[in-house]
């Protein structure tokens, strides 16, 4: 019994020891338990409130996406009496960023209205005195501009600007890497949406968008679902409150603490701002792929760079496909569309209008009618695989911005930098050196070249002859392949475009026969061997035997003569010529004479300036004004000349040039097809091969280079790879902006005329047979009379009425074959080949 009892004990002892223990477990896990809700609560409670402020800094503009630094193109200027139809002119203000009146509500915004026959234009809050309120009213068949009317004070205006389009910004986002992001941003308000667009992306990205709470917990296991069963993502698993957070805030860091801090940031990001609000900021913050080396951010970016239209116009079949996008653009979207990338497309875009018929959103017979429609996708540019904007000039003018604030971050300033570039005619140049170039593909291929298709680079440089604008730059045939510049960084000979040089400095010290020279003046066209036994051959290798004019020879581009015109003139003298106009400073020596130096297209292209500028050399620019984001000027830029040579010389330079294009003759003949009235220019080959031409009207100088990055021969002389690329941009900027090709080359004073006898280069009697006018500086003229047939001197010929040879091609007309190989003048002797 004791034993019995004492055994009872025990159990009881130990019964009573792991109850206590028992308890002692419960209170601590009870203990754990409240700690960790505390914990809990408190980590929620510091990530709501860390969330609220994040958001009170961001709503504030202090943190996230800073203010853009965005680059503008030139402005626009319209003028009565202008050839502009009305919806040319809704299209550059669909660019520009402005809105149908009736689709905003902000009146900050840049907006414009439209009437029977006119439009109102209300720029932005920064638009000040140099853009002003107007309305353009137009002709009855609504092409020409008919009048202009401040709407502010109610005056007729003769002319008025047109803010610019944007060509790009840079931005940076919090969250993200730390180099800033270039690319095309152009925002929208919801109002401008169009109703399908909208169901796409929600019915894609987010089905219960409009019900949840920042947070759709029910969402992410159906996206999962459904991705399974599509065996693709279909459906994303965070909401879109969620990902513009991720976009602005967080930023793609793939770690537990940065969704969890999204997730609270989305649930109070939908108390601070409505639905509406947010989907707004959304669909302008969304990455959509790449065109030309800039990013394409937002829909109303996209609808213009791949179907370029406002975004107010996309079709279901459309906004289906930029819905689809979003989760993987460049998956969809490629500078070239092969046929498996469109394919891709098709099935993507049908995917998302199954989704909105499974969603209520549409029918299925509009689903089905919207699938047959094809994916046309019509890039800005015209033609697929061509750059959009003007992604080398860009790079230029970040390194300008550069050298201006070197220590200053341009991506979180907010700076506006209006640039010099036209984009219409930065179209027209893109068009015309990408056709060129193609064009040449298969004339290589036709020769049976061994050179790919597509090797085959090349520049082209617009400058206002007078101030110096960028008006227009291309560096290369494709950005997205190669962003070198060659329009700025490429150093390639000149070849026969220096020479102008050359007889520049002739003509304003060079002296023949003891005599100065001019452009009368006759050389032999022969083989000759000058001092250190350099012996350079004409092109071609072919003379005329023959006495032929400076002007001639310029115009023929005759080597032989021209190094022996360098020779009589001085070496130094030719090197100081070519450094006085801007160029790198060659050596003193004969082949400098034929280009031998390296210069990029855009050097030569401020040099040729001071042709047409009287011998005034403006120094190249690309930023016009800089202004702050609250849009006070920084910086306004003013062109800066610098005197190269007499207005006397380069007037005379200027006239032999046209003879390169006016005579048959001449290496630039082809050109003449275009029936402009001024127009000047050369052909440039190099030894290496590289072509190009130079050419000029009174108001702007164009620049284009063909050639090898590698140096390899080509081909083709500078009049069949070079020529027809600056003729077919020519014949855009006559049609686009004619102010730049009308009007003639004035003669400054110090230019006379005298009659000459072209066999003597004297001045010509009445019994000399053929009599020409030619052009003389004052003091400089020559004085002989010519003593081969001798008689009374001839002061002038009387007017004689030629019928042109060449009339204005329409602008849609190539010059026909035969006209792009200059004709030769029938000579006794075999004519040589034109450095073309």
């Amino acid at each position: 019994m004791g034993r019995r009892r004492a055994n009872r004990r025990a159990s009881s002892s130990v019964l009573a020891v792991e109850r206590r223990a028992e308890r002692r477990w419960a209170f601590r896990g009870l203990l754990v338990l409240a700690l960790g809700l505390a914990v809990s609560l408190g980590a929620a409670t510091y990530l709501y409130l860390e969330a609220e402020a994040t958001l009170d800094a961001w709503l504030s503009g202090r943190l996230g996406v800073s203010e853009p630094t965005i680059f503008y193109a030139a402005p626009r200027r319209i003028r009565v009496g202008q050839r502009l139809s009305r919806e040319r002119l809704l299209e550059h203000l669909s660019r520009a960023g402005y809105t149908e009146w009736s689709k905003t509500d902000d009146p900050q915004r840049r907006r414009y209205r439209i009437a029977r026959q006119s439009v109102e234009v209300w720029p932005g809050p920064q638009a000040g005195d140099r853009f002003p309120r107007v309305r353009i009213t137009f002709s009855r068949d609504g092409r020409t501009i008919e009048r202009l009317v401040d709407l502010e004070t109610g005056r007729d205006l003769e002319s008025a600007l047109l803010e610019p389009e944007p060509i790009g910004s840079i931005a940076r986002t919090a969250g993200a890497s730390g180099d800033s992001s270039r690319g095309m941003r152009l925002d929208v308000e919801y109002k401008q949406l169009p109703r399908h667009l909208v169901q796409a992306i929600v019915a894609v990205e987010d089905k219960r968008f409009f019900e949840h709470t920042g947070v759709d917990y029910l969402g992410i296991l159906r996206a999962l679902w459904h991705d399974l069963r599509a065996g693709e993502a279909v459906q994303g698993g965070s909401t879109i409150t969620q990902q513009l957070v991720k976009n602005i805030l967080t930023g793609s860091e793939r770690t537990l603490r940065r969704k969890v801090r999204e997730a609270f940031l989305a649930l109070a990001l939908e108390r601070r701002l409505s639905k509406e609000e947010i989907f707004t900021r959304y669909v302008n913050v969304i990455y959509l792929g790449r065109r030309g080396g800039l990013s394409v951010y937002g829909v109303g970016a996209a609808a213009r760079e791949y179907f370029n239209k406002d975004v107010s116009q996309l079709t279901l079949p459309e906004s289906a496909f930029l819905a689809g996008i979003i989760h993987r653009p460049g998956y969809y979207i490629t500078s070239t569309p092969r046929p498996e990338v469109v394919e891709r497309g098709l099935r993507r875009r049908n995917l998302v209008l199954d989704l909105m018929v499974e969603q209520g959103y549409i029918t299925p017979r509009e689903a089905e009618r919207a699938r047959r429609a094809p994916l046309e996708l019509r890039f800005r540019a015209g033609r697929p695989g061509a750059e959009v904007s003007a992604p080398y000039f860009l790079d230029y003018v970040q390194e300008q911005l550069g050298e201006l604030f070197p220590t200053s971050d341009l991506a979180q300033l907010g700076y506006r930098v209006y640039t010099t570039i036209d984009m219409d005619l930065q179209r027209a140049a893109t068009a015309a050196l990408t056709e060129g170039l193609e064009r040449l593909d298969r004339e290589l291929q036709r020769r049976r070249e061994r050179i790919p298709p597509g090797t085959v680079q090349g520049a082209l440089v617009a400058l206002h002859a007078r101030t110096g604008e960028i008006l227009a730059m291309i560096g290369g045939r494709n950005y997205t392949e190669s962003q070198f510049n060659r329009a700025t960084d490429a150093r390639r000979q000149p070849g026969s475009a220096i020479k102008p040089f050359v007889y520049a400095a002739a003509l304003e010290s060079g002296e023949h026969e003891g005599r100065p020279v001019t452009l009368a003046d006759l050389y032999m066209d022969e083989p000759r061997t000058f001092e250190g036994g350099y012996a350079p051959k004409n092109f071609g290798d072919t003379y005329l035997l023959r006495p032929v004019s400076v002007r001639e020879a310029l115009a023929r581009s005759l080597n032989v003569i021209t190094v022996q015109i360098a020779q009589e003139t001085g070496y130094g003298t030719v090197a100081r010529m070519i450094e006085r106009c801007g160029l790198p400073r060659p050596p003193a020596q004969a082949a400098t004479a034929l280009g031998a130096s390296e210069v990029t297209p855009l050097e030569l292209a401020a040099a040729y300036t001071v042709f047409p500028g009287g011998g005034q050399r403006p120094s190249p620019f690309a930023i016009a004004r800089i202004l702050t984001a609250e849009g006070h000027v920084l910086q306004e830029m003013t062109p800066q000349r610098t005197e190269a040579m007499p207005a006397t010389v380069a007037y005379l330079v200027t006239s032999a040039l046209r003879s390169v294009i006016t005579e048959p003759y001449g290496t630039g003949y082809a050109a003449s097809a275009l029936g402009l009235s001024a127009l000047a220019g050369k052909t440039g080959t190099s030894q290496r091969s590289d072509a190009w031409f130079a050419g000029f009207t009174p108001h702007v100088v164009v620049v284009v280079w063909v050639g090898f990055d590698d140096n390899r021969p080509l081909p083709l002389a500078a009049s069949r790879a070079a020529l027809p690329i600056w003729i077919a941009f020519m014949r855009q900027v006559a049609a686009l902006r004619p102010d730049l090709t009308t009007g003639s080359f004035t003669p400054p004073e110090g230019i006379v005329e005298h009659v000459v006898d072209p066999q003597t280069g004297l001045r010509a009697t009445d019994q000399c047979p053929e009599q020409r006018v030619e052009l003389f500086i004052q003091g400089r003229e020559v004085t002989d009379v010519c003593t081969l047939h001798p008689g009374q001197p001839v002061e002038e010929l009387p007017p004689l009425e030629v019928p042109s040879e060449n009339p204005p091609l329409p602008p849609s007309v190539e010059p026909p074959p035969e006209e792009l190989s200059p004709k030769a003048r029938p000579l006794r002797v075999r004519p040589p080949s034109a450095d073309r």
